[in-house]
């Protein structure tokens, strides 16, 4: 057993942009304002009723500007670290993730993900995750975030979320019986998956790889 325990300390620098087959995931910069707004604005139904926020935020991209100046605030902080998921061809901006409700302690973080409606289906939720995943898991000598767990939430009816973790290899840890309320949908079933820095190499090798 170890005789001293140190809480998990943010990298510095923190790791830069992670690229995938398709995506580069990367933080939101203020002329990204535009396109962070549009990237919600054009299909708010797509990403509700799960994710409250796309019907409160993002109005214009005025108030995009001013999500993405609290990200850089968080970030500066070390109390939250949020990426855009930008398509590695044209730069759309497609969705988002990052690294949330961190417990130093635990060297843990929580993770997620959304993905506009045009470009829903694709995959793409699968492909940042894992990404970011292996990236959160790397460690910091290494260019990595150092974490020893991370763990991700959904509802549980969301199955297109569950989908996503499922094809991760990430397992289900709990069930939280009607713990949420969802505007539209009722009181919702809270799941939490989670997955251990020794555990991962073996579950993402075996995520399918994008065409």
């Amino acid at each position: 057993m170890e005789s001293t325990h140190l809480p998990w300390v943010r990298p510095h620098p923190l790791p830069g942009s992670v690229e995938t087959e398709r995506l580069v995931l990367r933080w939101w910069q203020a002329e990204d304002a535009q396109a962070l707004h549009e990237a919600v604005a054009s299909d708010r139904e797509a990403l509700l009723p799960w994710l409250p926020w796309a019907r409160r935020t993002h109005a214009d991209a005025a108030a995009s500007a001013e999500t993405i100046a609290w990200f850089d605030e968080m970030r500066a902080q070390g109390k939250d670290f949020t990426l855009g998921a930008f398509d590695k061809a044209t730069g759309e901006a497609v969705g988002g993730t990052g690294f949330h409700r961190l417990a130093e302690a635990a060297h843990e973080a929580e993770t997620g993900y959304w993905v506009r409606g045009s470009r829903q289906g694709e995959g793409l939720a699968t492909e940042m995750t894992r990404a970011l995943v292996t990236a959160g898991f790397r460690p910091q000598a290494e260019g990595g975030w150092g974490f020893r767990r991370i763990h991700l939430r959904c509802m549980g009816s969301n199955r297109a979320s569950q989908r996503v973790i499922e094809k991760l290899g990430i397992p289900l840890e709990g069930r939280e019986r009607e713990a949420r309320w969802v505007d539209g949908v009722g009181y919702e079933d809270f799941l939490v998956y989670g997955v251990l820095a020794r555990e991962w190499d073996a579950a993402a090798s075996r995520v399918p790889r994008a065409p």
